[in-house]
């Protein structure tokens, strides 16, 4: 029993001396190699140089180069720099020299204004069109006596395939009101015998109401409008200026400068009751105007067919309205006004706004059919008979 331990003892001996042997031989090949002592080494892969940074260099503003312009593509650039400014002391300059810089472009100080005088002068207000040479007319003023003793007479008649209505004689009177109304309540409201839609007004929408007249003017009541719109007055310059008193009748070239005030219109013609700003002129001094000579100053749509009207005077002073219920231009309507004895006329407001009545009738409207009433308008002319009662309690416009 003895012999059998001990032999074990010994196998377990021999057999651990056998594992140092072979550790000791292979030992050198595995450990990492021997680092001096306090000294540390770091293994990391390769990485790439880190990139070269351009170096910037800061230029100051006043030392940028002007830009160089492409047709001249040898010249160099030329620094730019503002002059220093030195300090002057009863006429001499104080510091150090000022620096010279070789090819620099020297820009002086731009001086202030002075207090006396302001750095902008205010613009001026537009200059409006007053005299020939400006592109009017020649300032031709036409006067008739105008004869009120007549009662009011209408006519209907046919001047070669235009059909036409007209109103003579009578007091006519020039009304307008602040909110549109038609022809017809405009001589319900006078009591007048006859009327007729007046000039032209700003906003021809047929939906409104707008009351704004084109032009100057002035009614029998007294009330006066200016036109105030530069531009409306550049446009207008040279429309005939129609105005009338209980003797006379005038028309002439409308001047802005020097009848756009009541006190400039009164000097025209002594006793003015009433005046506007017609279309364009169509009789004068007896002849119609031709379709060229009314080009320069009527309205754009002059000349388009649709129903026409006209105001004016006769040769033996009587007042007159026509309206056709025939479109014509308004170089015909100037034919036929001639034709039916009017010594001066003037184109009222047309198309739509046509409407022309006596009495109850409805004479002329501004659609195919009498029975469609035209738009209403903020201004009309009515005519009263001399020897009536709103004659003679002299009628005046409402507004």
């Amino acid at each position: 029993m003895r012999l059998t331990a001990t032999a074990a003892v010994l196998g377990l001996i021999l057999t651990a001396s056998g594992a140092v042997i072979w550790l000791a031989t292979i030992w050198p090949a595995t450990r990492p190699p021997q680092v001096p002592p306090f000294q540390t080494q770091t293994i990391s892969p390769a990485q790439p140089p880190p990139p070269q940074v351009p170096t910037v260099q800061t230029i100051p503003e006043a030392l940028m180069p002007l830009p160089t312009p492409p047709y001249f593509p040898s010249r160099p650039p030329v620094p730019r720099l503002p002059a220093p400014r030195a300090k002057v002391a009863q006429g001499r300059r104080i510091g150090p020299p000022l620096p010279q810089l070789s090819g620099a472009r020297v820009i002086p100080a731009r001086p202030s204004p002075s207090p006396a005088l302001p750095a902008r002068l205010p613009a001026r207000p537009p200059v409006l069109p007053d005299a020939v040479a400006q592109g009017g007319p020649p300032i031709t003023t036409r006067i008739v006596a105008l004869n009120q003793n007549v009662d009011v007479q209408m006519i209907r008649t046919q001047v070669g395939r235009t059909q036409l209505a007209l109103i003579r004689g009578g007091l006519p009177v020039s009304r307008h009101v602040l909110w549109r109304s038609s022809v017809g309540q405009f001589m319900k409201a006078a009591g007048a015998v006859a009327g007729v839609n007046g000039t032209f007004f700003k906003d021809a929408a047929i939906a409104s109401n707008d009351s704004n007249m084109l032009g100057p003017l002035l009614t029998a009541d007294g009330t006066f409008w200016k036109e105030t719109d530069a531009y409306l007055l550049s446009r207008i310059t040279g429309r005939p200026l129609v105005a009338w008193s209980h003797d006379q009748f005038l028309v002439t070239a409308f001047r802005p400068l020097s009848m756009n005030r009541k006190a400039d219109l009164l000097s025209l013609l002594p006793g003015m009751t009433d005046a506007f700003l017609a279309g364009t002129w169509l009789v004068r001094g007896g002849k119609a105007v031709s379709a060229a000579d009314m080009k320069k100053y009527a309205p754009s749509d002059a000349q388009e067919v649709r129903p026409r009207v006209f105001f004016g005077v006769t040769t033996d002073g009587l007042g007159i309205a026509g309206a056709t219920t025939t479109p014509v231009s308004s170089a015909r309507l100037a034919q036929i006004a001639q034709q039916v004895g009017a010594q001066e006329a003037v184109l009222l407001d047309s198309g739509y706004s046509t409407s022309l009545i006596y009495g109850s009738q409805v004479l002329a409207v501004g659609h195919r059919s009498r029975k469609v009433q035209s738009r209403p308008v903020p201004h009309a002319i009515v005519f009263f008979n001399p020897r009536s009662v709103q004659a003679q309690g002299k009628p005046v416009a409402g507004r």
